[in-house]
């Protein structure tokens, strides 16, 4: 068990080298992390154990903390046997206009305008379709599954099951984070 640890200390550190992160040892129940500034904002990266009962499963997240100038929020996430069955049931969703795009993920927001912008960007779907797993939303719980956090507070967030250990899945994520807070910066929804 040991050695488990030890092997996911060095891949995080690795991980903070290769992106000039910074690297910060777990404690207690929190894992290993790694922080990368870029521009205004911290980009987190780290594994979370998320707990229903008595059962557990690892997650890998990645969270930046933002402030909104307005109220835009949205959810992305790709098409899975449960989500077709809510769109069967009419589980409202927004289509971009790119046909493949919109049968492969499903797409919420409380502005419909500003998440069609914000996935006008080529780079950006390119980068979500290249991804086996996509659950990004804004959150305003802290960590995605923690506490809720105050008012006014919210949280870009991507999150995948497992401990996700493959450098390149993780640098794509990174800059699919980094594109969309520009592309939120640029729509004058954050600061």
């Amino acid at each position: 068990m040991l050695e488990t640890h030890k092997n996911k200390t060095n891949f995080w550190q690795e991980f903070a080298k290769q992106t000039d992160g910074t690297f910060k040892e777990g404690y207690s129940w929190r894992s290993d992390s790694n922080t990368i500034d870029y521009k205004n904002w911290k980009i987190i990266f780290d594994n979370y154990t998320l707990w229903s009962g008595k059962y557990s499963t690892q997650m890998t997240r990645v969270v930046v903390p933002v402030t909104f100038t307005d109220n835009f929020k949205f959810e992305i996430y790709r098409e899975g046997f449960i989500r077709k069955i809510e769109k069967l049931f009419g589980a409202q969703d927004i289509e971009i206009g790119y046909p493949e795009f919109d049968r492969a993920f499903t797409i919420k927001s409380n502005n419909e305008f500003k998440i069609k912008t914000l996935l006008r960007n080529k780079e950006i779907r390119n980068l979500l379709e290249s991804q086996k797993e996509v659950n990004i939303q804004i959150s305003d719980q802290e960590g995605i599954w923690e506490k809720k956090l105050p008012e006014g507070k919210y949280e870009l967030s991507y999150y995948m099951d497992g401990e996700v250990d493959d450098m390149e899945i993780l640098k794509s994520v990174l800059k699919i984070f980094k594109l969309i807070l520009d592309d939120l910066y640029q729509m004058k929804s954050i600061v």
